[in-house]
């Protein structure tokens, strides 16, 4: 008996060691063993992970400016004369940008079309041009798009105002601020000189952001404009004789045209009703932050053109109030004019002006401008450094200009001030940037705010 028992526990002490000698591997995970004289498959490696893009530095504002920087060239082989706004040239276009600064590209080269632009400025001896190219590509970095714009700041002599005044959108932060670089031209291998590259004023994805109302959509969205030229196919006056046209959908049900022309009547209406009353119901036909963001770009630039009567553009999207969506043209501002005292960085120009004049007769409207001026005042005050920047990445390309346009202490219509030297031109801008921002400082912060 004793026997039996002892032989039990050896045999049972015997499988331990076994079961401990033994892997045991449950039979849901139980691995195939490879015949004898075969190698084990090797495993395949874990895939890398996709390096992270490069940040996206912005060249206007951050991306350090190497030594060997060179300013832009867009090179254009017409087919024949431009000689018109309206009809196009056939052209091939080469975009250089031989540091590689703007885009990863140092060369793009694309056919496409060309043609003239502009009001008065089409009149000047140096001529601004709209490109629209046979296909969507990004040219220097821009979101890729067909239509770009060539403008050729005759009166302007320090070639700058434009993109400065884009910088102003910026801060104010605009539903869109166009890209604006400096570049220079050759046209049929002659030197034109330094241009404003910029994206055309057009609705598209990161432009114009709306969607176009069709035949059949009431409300809109639409792109429209106050202009004086009124030279789109579709205008009318408001009941103030304000002019607008549409620039989207060019052509317009009778229906959509009285739609929105009963809505421009309705806030005018709606304004004469402000001065001496509590009645604010204007307050339903526009978006007011839009247009506090426009009257303070305009009124720092002190623009001729920007007092509501010239390129001045606005949407009405479905289920929203006009909106003051970006702004444009800024050639004679800053001093650059020569009537109604506008060379003097003092005085209002905006304050007292058409839609304005009734809007600050609102107390909840006038201390919102405050507001809104304190809060952008840093950023404001930076300005400066930004054309600083603009002036190097110009590259020393405007001694090439004004040697091709020999009119630096000449009088280009409308300057009121012509010195004999860039820098000159150059050191009156900033001068009169900084002036004006102080005056405006002061008088927006006066208890009465008049």
């Amino acid at each position: 008996m004793e026997m039996k028992k002892a032989s039990f526990i050896l045999a049972a002490f015997l499988a331990v060691l076994s079961c401990e000698k033994d892997e045991v591997i449950p039979p849901a995970i139980q691995r195939e063993t490879p015949p004898e004289g075969t190698e084990k498959p090797t495993p395949e490696p874990e895939p890398e992970p996709e390096p992270e893009p490069p940040k996206w530095i912005d060249p206007l504002h951050q991306k350090e400016i190497p030594g060997d920087y060179r300013i832009p060239t867009v090179y254009i082989e017409a087919e024949g004369p431009i000689e018109s706004k309206q009809e196009w040239v056939k052209a091939k276009f080469t975009f250089s940008d031989p540091s590689a600064f703007y885009s990863e590209q140092s060369s793009l080269a694309i056919s496409g079309r060309i043609r003239g632009r502009g009001n008065t400025t089409w009149g000047m001896p140096k001529k601004p041009y709209r490109i629209k190219l046979d296909d969507d590509v990004a040219v220097f970095g821009r979101w890729s798009n067909k239509d770009w714009i060539l403008l050729a700041n005759y009166s302007d002599k320090t070639l700058l105002r434009n993109i400065m005044a884009m910088e102003v959108s910026r801060i104010c932060e605009m539903s869109w601020t166009p890209n604006m670089l400096s570049v220079e031209v050759y046209l049929n291998e002659q030197y034109l000189g330094v241009y404003t590259f910029s994206d055309h004023k057009e609705v598209a994805g990161h432009r114009v952001d709306i969607e176009v109302a069709d035949e059949h959509s009431l409300e809109g969205g639409y792109y429209l404009e106050i202009e004086e030229a009124m030279d789109e196919p579709v205008c009318f006056n408001t009941v103030w004789g304000t002019p607008v046209m549409f620039h989207e959908p060019e052509h317009p049900t009778e229906l959509q045209q009285k739609y929105v022309k009963d809505w421009f009547d309705g806030f005018e209406k709606a304004l004469e009703k402000v001065q001496g009353s509590d009645n604010r119901d204007y307050r339903a036909y526009i978006d007011i932050p839009s247009f506090i963001n426009y009257y303070i770009i305009q009124e720092i630039t002190k623009n001729p053109d920007g007092n509501v009567r010239k390129s001045t553009y606005l949407t009405k999207e479905k289920g929203k109030p006009l909106e003051m969506y970006h702004v444009w043209d800024f050639d004679i501002t800053l001093g650059n004019c020569d009537y109604t005292n506008f060379e003097k960085p003092d005085g209002w120009q905006m304050r007292y002006v058409k839609w304005y004049n009734q809007l600050f007769h609102d107390p909840d409207f006038k201390e919102a401008v405050k507001d809104r001026w304190n809060q952008l005042l840093p950023e404001l005050r930076k300005v400066p450094d930004f054309l600083d920047r603009q002036h190097v990445l110009m590259d020393g390309a405007e001694n090439r200009n004004f040697e091709r346009w020999p009119i630096l202490g000449v009088k280009v219509w409308p300057n009121y001030y012509f010195f004999p030297t860039y820098q000159e031109e150059y050191d009156f801008l900033k001068r009169f940037y900084l002036e004006r921002l102080d005056w405006l400082d002061h008088k927006i912060n006066q208890e009465d705010f008049n």
